[in-house]
């Protein structure tokens, strides 16, 4: 991994609202990879299926660079869009079989948040804007976070037009425009995700305590 994706994934967890999840355990998957010469859209980041704080998220990602992998091409988000739709679905699917008297529990607040880091535009971007736009109605949020010099015209495009009042869409932001500026990083980061959620929450009627 270049220092430019750790110190990314350092700069975009330290943000100010990062900060409530900064030690929870969260799942981390990497994507475009050859091992052993076969191409891999989604692979485990680290020895265990999930890690703990920045510092676990760093060191699993950090793991997979001592096997064979080799960074390859193309980019495609769709296996782990998958991934993390189904842990989505499992969340949405407990909320709406719950009783009326349990609706509220614990259980039923679940909500996911999916970061993808990426260095190189989406090669499969209508089957992407098909399955985001598919699955609008899970408890998941996308943030898309561009490294480096690619041209990510398109991803801007498709972040720009999408209606901040319809569910479904994503936020992308390109690293090198907020640098320098981590509060502007954060808020086009995690612009759409209050509506998101709410949006959710009020629509499969549950209030959160």
């Amino acid at each position: 991994m270049s220092f430019l994706h750790q110190f990314t994934i350092v700069v975009v967890h330290q943000l100010p609202t990062f900060h409530f999840i900064s030690a929870t355990i969260r799942r981390t998957w990497g994507f475009g990879a050859k091992y052993s010469g076969e191409v891999r859209h989604i692979f485990q980041c680290g020895s265990t299926p999930t890690a703990t704080g920045i510092d676990g998220v760093l060191n699993a990602y950090r793991s997979v660079f001592e096997t064979d992998l080799t960074m390859s091409g193309p980019t495609n988000f769709l296996s782990v869009l998958k991934a993390d739709a189904a842990r989505a679905k499992k969340y949405y699917n407990a909320a709406t079989t719950t009783t009326t008297t349990s609706s509220n529990n614990n259980k039923s607040l679940n909500y996911c948040i999916l970061l993808i880091l990426t260095d190189g535009m989406v090669n499969d971007l209508e089957s992407t804007q098909d399955f985001i736009r598919a699955y609008k109605d899970l408890p998941l949020s996308i943030i898309v976070v561009g490294i480096g010099r690619a041209d990510f015209t398109e991803m801007h495009r498709w972040s720009n037009t999408a209606s901040s009042n319809i569910r479904g869409g994503f936020a992308f932001v390109e690293f090198r425009e907020c640098e320098y500026d981590p509060l502007e990083l954060s808020r086009k980061a995690m612009e759409r995700v209050p509506h998101d959620v709410r949006e959710y929450f009020l629509g499969s009627n549950m209030l959160p305590r």
